[in-house]
Parts: C-alpha cells; structure tokens; sequence
C-alpha cells in the first residue's frame, strides 16, 4: 500500500509542477496584486522589498486600513458585487466575520503544511501569517514578579484595584474569556475585572509606553511583541505568561472574486514560505511557519512551550464589542 501511494505521488509531481508553472505565468501576466491589509507601512514595505526580489514583475498594491474602516470597504465591495481586493490581511476575528458573510473565498495554499496548527484553517480559505500573545506586561520598578498574579482569576484581588490598564480599542480580553469559559462565565470574568478601576488605553503600545513611563505598574493582556522591544531597549518592564495564552493571528485571505487571481495566490504563498516569514519577522512580527525564528529567545520559548489559545471565535464579535465597551469605559 505504501508503494502504490508513493508512486501515486511520483505520478502527480509532473501535473503539480506543471500546475504552478501555469499559475505562476498567468501571474506574470497579471503583474500586480491588490491588498487590503492592517499591517503598517513601514512593515509592508520590508515584505514587499523581500516579494520584489524573486517576482520582480509583481506590482503590490498596499491599501492599508483599519480593521473596522477594512470591513466596512468590503462589505460595500460584495454589496455592490464588485471586489477591488485581492487578498485582505487583517486580525483572525475579523477575517472569520468575513468568512461568515460569504466574502472571501477557498485558497489551500501548499505552504500550510509547514506552518503552526494555529495558522491553518481546516476549511482552507485564510491562513495565519504572524501571531502575538497577550501577556502580563508590568512595570519592574513598581511591582516584583512574585506579586503579579499567575491567573486570571489574580487579578480580580482587590489589592489591585485601580494598578491595572487594559486595551479598550477591541474586545480580544472578553472574547478569549468567553471562549475559555463560555459566553455567561466570559462576560461575568470581564464585569468583575472591570470592578477593579482599570485604566482603559487605547492601543497595545501606547499601553506599553505608559507601561513603561511608570503610569501603571501592569498591563494586562498586552502584546507581548511591545513588552519585549521596549525590554530590549532598556525600559523598565518585563512580562510574565498567563495559562493559558490568548493569541491573535494576523491572517491572510483571496476575497470572493479576486481581480488577480492567480498574482493573488502566488502572493498568498510568498508570505508564508521561509523567505516571506522571514522578512516579516525583521519587522518585529512574529512569524508562524514553523523553523522561522521570531526576534528574540524569550518569545521563542513561549511559542514552543504551545500553551496558546489562539482566539478564532467571531461568532459574536459584534455583540462582544458592544458589551466589552460598555463594561470597560461605562459606554
């Protein structure tokens, strides 16, 4: 039986060949591809430096948006049947939402096999490209170690009360939460925790900056990417892990009816593979396939040690968002 799947193999290898030579022409004819994406400007140009380099013919497009102003184009562009994109990069809660709404489309990329779990899609329409885990960020100068605590359930102690910050710009503390715990108990978590006068910040690094700047002595559940880098540039923090880890995943997809099929994909491949993840983690992201070092051994541990909740569940982002700001800023 092995024999004859490893010549059913050897037998294919000419027509998958042949396959990617006829999409990697029909990709030189199309010349250029449309993305959508979140990542800034700065890091898109590092990766789209790297994709020049061994398809000098391709022309990147970069529109780069925000998550919501991103869904809020697309959901025009499927309304009107009319898609401008070809691939859209954004946070895996988002592109699961546009999975959900029939917006993107099947891509089974053959460069999934060499990335973490947590990158595939077991319906093969988006793949992970980089990954941040949420950490506890704290100040080391206001705050040891020892009394950061070893849980979520830590933080609920009233010694802490009016010490912690919290992102407020997007729900990923109640989503993981509910999908841990279940929607009731994920809810009830977030509403004690909000109890605890925490200081709402928008964005991870302005979080870590304050961090840093001593407003605060611990930062929950910011991205452990920011915590490091001002770590590594002297800053008095440090950052401990939590059990598990949430984990967001930056993750790409085709849109439903991509105008550059084929430079699409190709494109889709070159972000994943060893050189394009590469070239994504000298921007300071964290890459997902697996051999592919992330910036610094601290991080490296972490991810091996796999203790991750990656956080997938989109099902009630709307909903969670809603509630999230109203427990986490009284709106």
């Amino acid at each position: 039986m092995k024999l004859s799947l490893f010549a059913l193999a050897l037998m294919l290898l000419p027509q998958l060949a042949s396959g990617q030579l006829a999409g990697l022409e029909q990709a030189r004819k199309e010349a250029q591809v449309v993305v959508y994406s979140t990542i800034t400007v700065a890091a898109f140009n590092e990766l789209n430096k790297a994709i020049k380099e061994k398809y000098p013919f391709l022309n990147v497009q970069h529109i780069r948006l925000g998550p919501a102003q991103q869904l809020a184009r697309i959901t025009q562009e499927q309304r009107a049947g009319h898609f401008l994109a070809d691939v859209v990069y954004n946070n895996l809660l988002h592109l699961i939402y546009l999975k959900e709404k029939g917006a993107l489309s099947r891509y089974p990329s053959p460069e999934t096999r060499f990335m973490m779990k947590e990158a595939v899609d077991p319906d093969s329409v988006w793949v992970g490209g980089d990954i941040d885990v949420l950490v506890t960020g704290f100040n080391t100068r206001m705050i040891s170690r020892n009394e950061v605590p070893a849980s979520y359930d830590g933080f609920l102690d009233g010694r802490l009360k009016g010490q912690m910050a919290i992102n407020s710009n997007n729900p990923y503390a109640l989503v993981g939460m509910a999908s841990l715990r279940g929607d009731e108990q994920g809810i009830a978590y977030i509403r004690k925790l909000a109890q605890q006068n925490l200081r709402p910040v928008q964005g991870f690094t302005h979080m870590a900056n304050l961090l840093a700047a001593g407003e605060y002595p611990i930062a929950l559940m910011n991205q452990v990417t920011k915590i490091e880098e001002l770590k590594e540039k002297g800053a008095p923090v440090d950052w401990t892990p939590n059990n598990p880890n949430f984990s967001t995943v930056g993750a790409y997809a085709l849109s439903r009816n991509p105008p550059h099929g084929a430079a699409a994909r190709l494109f889709i491949d070159f972000v994943i593979s060893d050189q394009g993840q590469r070239a994504l983690g000298r921007t300071g992201k964290l890459p997902m396939r697996r051999g592919v070092p992330s910036p610094t051994k601290n991080i490296d541990k972490l991810l091996e040690a796999g203790n991750l909740h990656a956080l997938k569940d989109a099902k009630g982002l709307e909903r969670y968002a809603k509630i999230y700001r109203e427990l986490i800023e009284g709106r």
